[in-house]
This record gives C-alpha cells, sequence and structure tokens, in this order.
C-alpha cells in the first residue's frame, strides 16, 4: 500500500496526460494511473521480501545488520528496477536546498538516494534501542547527524570550489505559453504556425529591447514546422529568417525535421523532434539535433515496427525517428564560439545522457521541452527539478526552456537563478558564467559505479553476521 500511495502523490499527473493527450475517457484513463501506481514501485516490497528471505536464510540476529540489509537491499534494486525514467529519492535534497545535494558530483543522485536510504536505517536502528541501551541508542543518533551535518558543510565547500568560472555568456528564453489545442491545430498545418512563430518572435523582440543577449534558445517543438534547408525557401520559415538576421543573434530552437525523401515503417514522411541551431546568416551553425530518448507511447508505440497495426489502434501516438546519441554542436556568437550539450525534454531524465555531453566537451547544457500536455500540479516540478540536477552531476550550468513552464538556469555550483511562472507567457535572459574548459566531475568520469562498493558491503554484512550453523532452508 505505500508504494501505492507514493505513486499515486508523484504520479497523479499520468491521469492528465492519458486525457489531454491520449484522448482517453476518464474511466480508461483512471484506470491506467491506478495500474501504474500498483506496478510502478513494487521494488519496494519484493525489497523487503528479499532482505527478509536473506536474514531468515542465513540466520542473522544481529538488529543493525538488518536495518542495513533492509536498506541496501532496496537501494540496488532500485536501479535495476524497470521504469519510465530513472527516479529516486534524492531529488528532494535538491528541491529543500540541502547542501548534501553538491556530493551529486561524486556519486549522482542514485548514489545519494543510497546514502539517504542507509542513514535511514541507522537513524531507525538508533531509535530501536532507545528504550533499552539509551546511551547507545543517543550516540548512534548523534553520530548519524552528525554526519549529516558534515556532509552539508562540505557541501557548501563544494558549491565553492566549483564558483570560479572564466567566461560569461548571455542566453535569452522566450516561453510561449501555447495550449495544446493550438499545439494540435498546429500540426495540422492550419493558420495557426503564423500565430505561433509571432508569439516567439514577439516575446523574443520586446526582451531584447530590454535585455540584450547573445543567443536565444526556445523551447521543444516551439515551431510547429519543418526546419530542415529543403523547406527555407517557403513564407513561415522567411519570415523566421528574416527576424533571426535583424536581431543578428543565434537562435536555439526546437522544432521537426520532416525528410523530403525518407518515408518510415507507415509510410508518412521521416519525422524527428529537433533541435535547429539558425544563425543570422539564414543557414545552420551546426547540425540539428534528434532527441534520442523519445517518450513511450507519446512519440512510438513499443513493437510498433513489429506490429504496424498497433498505430491504427491508437492513433495518437507519435511517428518519431530515433537521435543517434548526445552530440555536442558549436554555436558561434558575436563574441564567442559555444559548446552546447542539447537535451530534448526526456533527455534529461536518463543521467548518463548528459554525462557524455560533459565527456563530449559540453561548456553549457541546454534542456528544451514541452510540458503543456502533463498538467501544472506536480509533472512541470517533478521534471524541472529532476532536470536540474543533471547539472549537479556534471558540473556545467544548464539552460531550461519550455513552453508553458518551469523556464530557468541554473550554474555548475549550484545557484539557481530566476524561475518562469507556470502557464504564463514569460521571456528573460540569463547571464551565466562557465568555464571555457571545464573538468570532468569524478560522477562524469565513473557513472554510479558506487553500487559495486554497495553491494560488498551487503554481502560483507552478510557474512560477518551469519549464524553459519544455522542456515533455515524453509
Amino acid at each position: 500500500m505505500s508504494q501505492f500511495i507514493l505513486t499515486l502523490i508523484g504520479f497523479n499527473w499520468i491521469y492528465y496526460v492519458s486525457t489531454e493527450f491520449g484522448h482517453l475517457h476518464p474511466a480508461i484513463a483512471t484506470l491506467a494511473l491506478l495500474l501504474f501506481a500498483a506496478l510502478m514501485h513494487l521494488y519496494i516490497p519484493f525489497s523487503l521480501v528479499i532482505s527478509v528471505a536473506l536474514i531468515r536464510f542465513f540466520a542473522i540476529s544481529n538488529r543493525f545488520a538488518h536495518y542495513l540489509i533492509l536498506a541496501l537491499s532496496l537501494a540496488l534494486l532500485e536501479r535495476i528496477w524497470p521504469s519510465i525514467f530513472e527516479w529516486n529519492l534524492a531529488y528532494t535534497f535538491l528541491w529543500i536546498k540541502w547542501p548534501l545535494y553538491q556530493w551529486a558530483d561524486t556519486v549522482g543522485f542514485w548514489g545519494l538516494s543510497t546514502w539517504l536510504l542507509v542513514i535511514q536505517a541507522v537513524l531507525a536502528y538508533g531509535l530501536s534501542l532507545y528504550r533499552s541501551q539509551k546511551n547507545k541508542a543517543l550516540v548512534t543518533i548523534a553520530s548519524t547527524l552528525i554526519l549529516v551535518a558534515l556532509l552539508n558543510l562540505t557541501g557548501h565547500l563544494k558549491k565553492n570550489y566549483w564558483s570560479k568560472t572564466d567566461s560569461t555568456v548571455r542566453i535569452a528564453v522566450a516561453q510561449g505559453n501555447i495550449g495544446n489545442a493550438e499545439k494540435l491545430h498546429s500540426e495540422m498545418r492550419s493558420q495557426y504556425h503564423t500565430h505561433i512563430r509571432q508569439i516567439y518572435t514577439s516575446l523574443t523582440t520586446d526582451l531584447l529591447q530590454e535585455q540584450p543577449a547573445d543567443a536565444i534558445i526556445w523551447p521543444e517543438t516551439a515551431l510547429p514546422f519543418a526546419l530542415d534547408p529543403d523547406y527555407h525557401g517557403r513564407r513561415e520559415q522567411q519570415a523566421l529568417f528574416d527576424s533571426i538576421t535583424q536581431w543578428n543573434i543565434p537562435v536555439i530552437t526546437g522544432g521537426y525535421s520532416v525528410s523530403s525523401e525518407k518515408i518510415d515503417h507507415l509510410g508518412y514522411p521521416l519525422t524527428r523532434n529537433a533541435i535547429f541551431y539558425l544563425s543570422p546568416q539564414a543557414s545552420f551553425s551546426d547540425a540539428p539535433y534528434y532527441k534520442t530518448n523519445l517518450l513511450a507511447f507519446g512519440e512510438y508505440m513499443p513493437f510498433g515496427e513489429q506490429f504496424p497495426i498497433l498505430y491504427k489502434l491508437l492513433p495518437f501516438v507519435g511517428v518519431y525517428e530515433k537521435g543517434s546519441g548526445p552530440i555536442v554542436a558549436d554555436v558561434a556568437t558575436q563574441n564567442q564560439t559555444l559548446k552546447l550539450g542539447p537535451q530534448i525534454c526526456y533527455d534529461s531524465l536518463v543521467p548518463s545522457f548528459t554525462r557524455h555531453l560533459a565527456k563530449n566537451g559540453a561548456q553549457i547544457v541546454f534542456n528544451v521541452t514541452n510540458d503543456s500536455w502533463f498538467g501544472w500540479w506536480a509533472e512541470p516540478y517533478q521534471h524541472g527539478w529532476m532536470t536540474l540536477a543533471r547539472a549537479i552531476e556534471v558540473r556545467r550550468p544548464m539552460v531550461r526552456s519550455t513552453n508553458t513552464g518551469i523556464s530557468t538556469a541554473i550554474l555548475a555550483d549550484g545557484t539557481l537563478l530566476e524561475q518562469s511562472p507556470i502557464n504564463k507567457s514569460w521571456a528573460h535572459t540569463f547571464n551565466i558564467p562557465y568555464k571555457q574548459n571545464p573538468q570532468l566531475s569524478l560522477y562524469t568520469r565513473f557513472g554510479h559505479l558506487d553500487w559495486v562498493l554497495w553491494s560488498l558491503i551487503l554481502i560483507t554484512t552478510i557474512t560477518l553476521y551469519q549464524n553459519k550453523g544455522r542456515h533455515v532452508r524453509s
């Protein structure tokens, strides 16, 4: 029941996206949410079953070992359990602004989640001793709290270390707040193409009059038409380039890549969810990036290529070609050339994706997203904090541009800059300090290899505390 309630609290937006995007009947959407909530976090009760089985089989009677086995079984199972994205409890540290989150550059947020579970296990062990061994209980609890305090203190030191920079760039973000009905109409190639383009160009023109910028970033699929070279001669594309030439600033925007020659397995023109780097010279400053981590049922149908009939049964499902992975782009501004690491929406929820952007030389990471399909009460915040967490892991500034919010930026040291409101048009220019040649964090180099250490600790705990003569084989 606990895992069921936990999922309902964190993922109730699944009902909204099912009705808003999937056009499912409310009863079916409710059933989908309940089914998801019943399955998403089953690793929590499963880890309890595994822990009890280990304790009984090895006849472990030590109470501290019991708590540690419970915590480590949960932490390790959390990492391999299949889910829609790599969710864990440590993002809470960033949300509540505990400096302990700064240690994510060493072990990642999955690693911090393990720390959290182990700390809770030790505190629970201390509390369990309070009636029978009060002094030992107080020492255990106090020692644990001192450790947490030290981790927060050293987090402050890490912040100071990563605050050193040698360059600055001004990046403008425009949040168009385009409604879902408008998005749907625009995808049907109606008059909304002009309407949406003008929203973004007007927002940007007004912003640049007050806050100059070196580059501009617009959200995922901000422009609902193809921006491939074959389409540059069309009216909307020409009007867009006229604005960019007038600003004399490169524009980085989400849009559609539509092949004029290739077709997909359903016979439609091959389409990609893309980021385009548009220069004031009416050309690309670098090759487009195509989204790599596609959203199941939103951008592709699982097993759809093998069974095309699934697309006929669920016609609202997108048909997009998958990108080739994390690619760093060189974007020339008037004063410098930036090495930018792009993410589209779901890409930010895969920690290894951003690690490879950093390894490939990105100085700044940016994320473009359209969360309008997910409601306003939970998912935009959840997605936002999980995206910002990647900046701490790889120690790169991150700029986030969304359609309906939350648009913001975070620096390599964890400083959070201005945040946009939800469901309002908004524009802002961020001053982003960064390093020309940023070093790689330990997490960027090694990823989540700490699971090896925790596995060894689990094995060692069982070995030390097992009663070798009393294995239970029931």
